[in-house]
């Protein structure tokens, strides 16, 4: 018997537009077609997002630097203009 999404740990994959925005907000179709194509899992797209909102630091400067799948979705979250600063 196939086994409820709900409930289910973090390290499920996340298969659908409607799971990414849910971590991510409104991005555009392109970034989440690009976040799909990693097959990240919730805990993938909560790490990603949180350093892309730049809440990441305190974990870096603390020995937990980004890398593997969270790295990559942060990366692509980069170029999303959502997530795009004004700071320059």
């Amino acid at each position: 018997m196939a086994k409820s999404a709900i409930g289910n740990s973090k390290t499920l994959p996340i298969t659908s537009a409607q799971e990414v925005r849910h971590f991510t907000g409104p991005v555009d179709d392109h970034t989440v077609a690009e976040i799909l194509g990693l097959m990240p899992t919730a805990e993938d797209l909560e790490v990603a997002v949180v350093y892309a909102q730049g809440e990441g630091d305190i974990a870096g400067t603390e020995g937990h630097e980004l890398s593997g799948k969270p790295a990559q979705i942060y990366e692509i979250l980069a170029q999303d203009d959502m997530y795009q600063s004004d700071e320059r």
